[in-house]
């Protein structure tokens, strides 16, 4: 196993915290990226445009490096299958368009956090004032960490990390080195914004401050914006900090130990990670992460099982949810039996493909799929995937299977087997009500022995 995550300590009070964490990582498939052109030659005109214009939010006093290219460095990632990613460079304008200028928020509104402006490696809770679907899910809370990053997870642990984040720049920040250091968040009700401001490395306080931020909207997009980077990212250690930008999100499984009873090991996985380019990090760029649809936006069968996104959607009736099998809810999937649902059964109703989605529909390229474990048992230095997986294409033999008819026999089956069983059930009632028949006439008999049936019997003896 490899340990990944470094500790953290947690403001304030949660209801639960987890230690001792071990980190396993299997990662399989690989990295698919294209880029696009037709962004380049629209961006190029209007970068160009924007050059001369008057810059908000402090951008006037940064200067460009001299020497670089002067092309717009608009890239979009296509390797994951949850977000569509955008990376602007210094010279468009979408950079500065993206970037939050909270000094000139409504100053009730932004909140300076005391705590973790003046210590290392802390994490506190930040209420949300709306949903925020992330990788399909809503939150209505997160935790801010001073190390550049923000924790998404519901398990709190203090190897937080590991997995599950909104990183735009995690790194191992310490603002109790500058008195100029602040962790800033705004909330309008619509979109939370949070700064990290002239904050120093904690093992090479030399390099310069760095200040950038994430701002998580509404709709689910995710912006990380860059003002401030005084050297290039790929050059930051990771000897004591990881260094991280990207999301992540896992799922968490709970096993119960017989050993030792009333004690289960609880298992984070990691099924998806988006990792962006770190050399494209610079002054004054910025990265835009669009939401694409996922299985969990469809609330019914039809569309479910027949949606075109990239995903093999399945519905489960018990839980009446449509997943791919990995997302947050993969506990409550498994054990109720929905992997084995989607294996042998499709929508018992017609088919009604009238929902929208949340989001357009868009076919994707394949896409990474990784897997990473926190498990929180102590001293346990392995982990295993969870068992009963969906196959790839359980859906398409379910839909293969009806059109054979080959499920007209296997429910003519079901209902001769249940035929007999009410037929057993029957005889079993029968018999059970003569036999209380011959305990009451016997009590009669024996407390009544001078009646008609009492006598009947003596002579019939």
């Amino acid at each position: 196993s490899r340990q990944t995550g470094v500790l953290y300590e947690v403001v304030q009070s949660f209801p639960r915290v987890e230690e001792n964490v071990q980190v396993d990582s299997y990662v399989s498939s690989h990295r698919w990226r294209r880029h696009s052109e037709s962004l380049k030659s629209v961006d190029t005109n209007r970068a160009s445009m924007g050059q001369d214009s008057s810059e908000p939010g402090g951008f006037t006093d940064l200067l460009l490096e001299e020497g670089h290219d002067n092309a717009t460095q608009v890239e979009e990632d296509t390797d994951h299958n949850y977000y569509t990613s955008r990376t602007y460079g210094p010279y468009d304008s979408s950079s500065r368009d993206l970037w939050v200028n909270i000094d000139q928020m409504e100053k009730d509104k932004v909140k300076i956090h005391g705590i973790l402006s003046n210590t290392h490696r802390q994490a506190a809770r930040v209420n949300l004032s709306f949903d925020f679907p992330f990788y399909g899910h809503f939150l209505r809370e997160i935790t801010v960490a001073t190390g550049g990053f923000i924790y998404t997870g519901e398990v709190v642990h203090r190897m937080l990390t590991a997995t599950q984040y909104i990183a735009p720049l995690m790194a191992n920040f310490d603002p109790s080195v500058s008195r100029n250091s602040t962790v800033r968040y705004f909330d309008n009700g619509t979109a939370l914004v949070v700064q990290w401001d002239h904050v120093h490395l904690q093992d090479n306080y030399n390099l310069g401050s760095f200040t950038f931020q994430a701002t998580l909207l509404n709709d689910g997009r995710i912006i990380f914006g860059y003002k401030e980077i005084p050297v290039a990212v790929t050059q930051i250690s990771s000897t004591n900090h990881p260094v991280k930008v990207g999301l992540s999100d896992a799922f968490v499984v709970v096993h119960r130990i017989q050993q030792i009873p009333n004690v289960r090991r609880r298992t984070i996985y990691e099924y998806h990670r988006v990792e962006l380019q770190m050399s494209k990090i610079t002054n004054l760029s910025a990265v835009e992460m669009i939401p694409l649809p996922t299985c969990l936006q469809f609330t019914s069968c039809g569309p479910c099982v027949t949606a075109q996104i990239g995903f093999n959607c399945s519905w489960c009736s018990k839980l009446q949810r449509c997943s791919s099998g990995f997302d947050r809810h993969r506990q409550d999937w498994v054990d109720s039996g929905c992997p084995e649902e989607s294996k042998d059964k499709i929508c018992e109703k017609n088919i009604d493909t009238t929902e929208t989605p949340l989001y357009s529909t868009t076919t994707l390229l394949p896409t990474t799929t990784r897997f990473r474990v926190l498990t929180t048992t102590r001293g346990s230095t392995t982990s295993h995937l969870p068992t009963s997986l969906p196959t790839e294409d359980d859906t398409k033999i379910a839909l293969h299977l009806k059109d054979n008819g080959a499920s007209t026999d296997d429910s003519a089956a079901e209902k001769k087997g249940g035929t007999l069983h009410a037929g057993l059930i029957v005889g079993i009632l029968v018999l059970v009500l003569i036999v209380a028949a011959a305990i009451l006439v016997t009590a009669y008999m024996y407390h009544h022995p001078t009646s008609a049936a009492s006598l009947f019997f003596i002579e019939v003896r």
